[in-house]
């Protein structure tokens, strides 16, 4: 009983210290994930000031009068999936990889490659549910926005990821790998928030508008086609 007993405090013991030794790469992490999206956020932003959006499912708030095209509350949005479900989920992908195929052998780097484009998504397609549903929107239109959005925007992670994750797992230490992915994320990033806001912003009011016009032409088929077609010839001009 005395030994089995002293088995299950260090067992214990061995535990809580193990937690602890993950909670500063993990606080680490976590700042480099949410620092990075919410720049990328930012920087597509700016590179969107131009863009004349008819309406936002996200409220334009912000905090400052010199920055009048910065969304405070898609940058809010874009952060708080990043801590709440990019984080936890990249820092436990990580970690299982790193455990299953130590070393930085060629063969051992390519199965971490490997691995993480097979899993890619899955942080996809959970970092598009979590931001539309933090836009207040539905889990059928979440459902969309992933079987939309998620195949091309894995196709293009796939060009992309590989070659940073051949760095990292090459010649940068676990503890510090965030740091470069998250350089390497804050490009990735501009992307991603184009991507994730794209169907709010511009799909939406498509949508609004088309209703509207039904209805000012009290149902009737002709008419309402005619309008149709000239808002489709209007768009083809503008674009």
């Amino acid at each position: 009983m005395a030994v089995s007993s002293a088995n299950a405090t260090k067992a214990v013991i061995r535990t809580q210290q193990g937690w602890r030794r993950l909670i500063k790469p993990y606080l680490f992490s976590t700042l480099a994930i949410g620092t990075s999206v919410t720049l990328g956020d930012f920087i597509c932003q700016y590179l969107e000031r131009h863009k004349h959006r008819k309406e936002d499912v996200i409220p334009r708030t912000s905090l400052s009068s010199a920055l009048p095209w910065w969304n405070s509350e898609r940058s809010l949005i874009m952060c708080t999936s990043a801590v709440v479900v990019s984080t936890p989920w990249n820092f436990t992908i990580q970690r299982t990889v790193e455990r299953l195929f130590p070393g930085k052998q060629s063969k051992q780097i390519a199965k971490k490659m490997l691995t993480n484009i097979l899993l890619a998504p899955i942080g996809i397609s959970l970092m598009f549910t979590t931001i539309t549903l933090l836009k207040g929107q539905s889990i059928g239109e979440a459902k969309i926005k992933v079987k939309t959005d998620m195949p091309k925007t894995f196709l293009t992670g796939s060009c992309y990821w590989p070659f940073v994750s051949f760095i990292n797992f090459r010649f940068v230490p676990l503890d510090y790998r965030p740091f470069l992915g998250s350089l390497a994320g804050a490009i990735w990033n501009i992307y991603i928030s184009s991507v994730a806001n794209t169907t709010a912003d511009i799909e939406q009011p498509s949508e609004i508008t088309l209703t509207n016009l039904i209805s000012e032409t009290g149902g009737t088929t002709i008419p309402t086609l005619e309008k149709a077609w000239n808002i489709l010839d209007q768009n083809k001009k503008d674009l």
